[in-house]
């Protein structure tokens, strides 16, 4: 599989990120509007990020204790991520799922820097017209892809950042197999966070119910 990003330094402290694939510019817009220290270089439309360290959040996270993120670096993946979900909504795009080798760490800010699972909004809804690669943290409504044209939810990748999370701070992976947990057996998972900002987070994200989930960390 084609990588979906290339990263070059420059210098000790400037980075060249290309994205690859459909709708790069996208990203490219959002990741500018998160990331001040950016911007685009339009004779090799590329992104020139400043920053101290760039680093694959997979392997940011084997640098922590335990090989998880801790409750506060967890909060962080989770706001940056739901900024990038945001913001792409509101242009009218939206990601179905993630990858955890596609997301950046630069300087403790995390970055979705793939265009795999990206796709246009149209009334509320992703339409997949061909085939496609699952993501890594998947979620239910995918799981029910059996014929074209189909159409989900943009929401549905709320359960997917959902695992994510779960996988980042727990180090457990709830698709095993790819067999979706029950609501019960989620709540066993979780139950070490609970009555946290997180918990409840992912309880809103992984609801069974696409039209109650929430990106809402209070």
């Amino acid at each position: 599989m084609k990588k979906q990003y290339n990263l070059t330094s420059i210098n000790e402290y400037t980075y060249s990120l290309k994205i690859n694939g459909e709708f790069f510019n996208m990203l490219y817009f959002i990741i500018q509007k998160l990331l001040k220290t950016s911007h685009l270089d339009y004779e090799t439309n590329t992104l020139i990020i400043s920053a101290e360290n760039i680093i694959p959040l997979k392997k940011y996270i084997l640098d922590q204790k335990n090989n998880r993120l801790s409750h506060l670096q967890s909060i962080k993946l989770i706001d940056d991520l739901t900024k990038q979900i945001l913001c792409l909504k509101q242009i009218g795009f939206s990601f179905y799922g993630f990858d955890i080798n596609d997301i950046l760490t630069i300087d403790g800010t995390c970055i979705f820097c793939s265009t795999q699972y990206l796709l246009p909004i149209e009334n509320d809804f992703i339409i997949f017209t061909s085939p496609i690669n699952f993501p890594y943290f998947s979620n239910p409504e995918l799981f029910k892809l059996t014929s074209l044209p189909y159409e989900i939810s943009y929401k549905c990748c709320y359960y997917s950042l959902g695992l994510l999370v779960v996988f980042s701070l727990l180090n457990t992976y709830l698709l095993v197999g790819n067999e979706l947990k029950t609501s019960e057996e989620i709540d066993i998972v979780i139950q070490p966070l609970y009555n946290t900002k997180i918990y409840w987070f992912l309880k809103r994200c992984l609801d069974d119910d696409i039209n109650n989930r929430k990106l809402l960390l209070v």
